[in-house]
């Protein structure tokens, strides 16, 4: 079962029992202020007794969905972040790269050039002046950037941590609330 899935299973449980424990609440206080005399009044008690156990074990499997979810959330957000800082340091490799060639006298293409001018105007200036002192024609070099495919947009951290399958103990009956767990 998804997270997100098992989350909503539970919230319904959670409040389906919420006003079954009200109700029997406000029926024990009408039996405390002599109406409804036919009604047992211990009857009453055991059933809020049960309908609070249960209460108690949905919502502790809920914060055991929760926790889970935080989990996979808080990993994906790392992972991301982890992704997004190794593109910037190759962006940056190649950039110095780029820069390299310029100084050294080389021929690199336009787009490689401008990339470079776009990501930092001083290092292309410094770049370009450093060329200027070079004697001949340099190298002809090919781009840098050739082999890039821009992807499609990716899944936000809490997209995958929603969609994340869990196994829970079915809603409604009585099982161990600790049974949560990754497939």
């Amino acid at each position: 079962m998804k997270i997100q899935d098992a989350k909503k299973a539970y919230a319904a449980q959670m409040d389906t029992l919420w006003t079954r424990r009200r109700a029997l609440s406000q029926a024990l206080k009408n039996c405390g202020q002599g109406g409804a005399p036919n009604v047992d009044r211990v009857e009453i008690s055991r059933e809020l007794s049960a309908v609070d156990a249960q209460y108690n074990e949905a919502r502790s499997v809920m914060e055991s969905i929760i926790e889970r979810e935080t989990a996979i959330h808080n990993a994906e957000v790392a992972k991301q972040q982890g992704n997004a800082l190794s593109k910037a340091a190759k962006e940056m490799g190649k950039m110095l790269e780029i820069y390299r060639r310029i100084a050294s006298g080389g021929q690199v293409p336009p787009e490689d050039e401008r990339r470079l001018m776009e990501y930092n105007h001083e290092l292309y200036m410094a770049a370009k002046t450093a060329a200027m002192l070079q004697e001949g024609d340099g190298e002809k070099y090919d781009s840098l950037f050739e082999d890039e495919d821009e992807k499609g947009e990716e899944k936000t951290a809490g997209e995958i941590a929603g969609e994340a399958e869990i196994s829970v103990p079915a809603t409604g009956r009585s099982a161990d609330a600790g049974a949560v767990e990754i497939e």
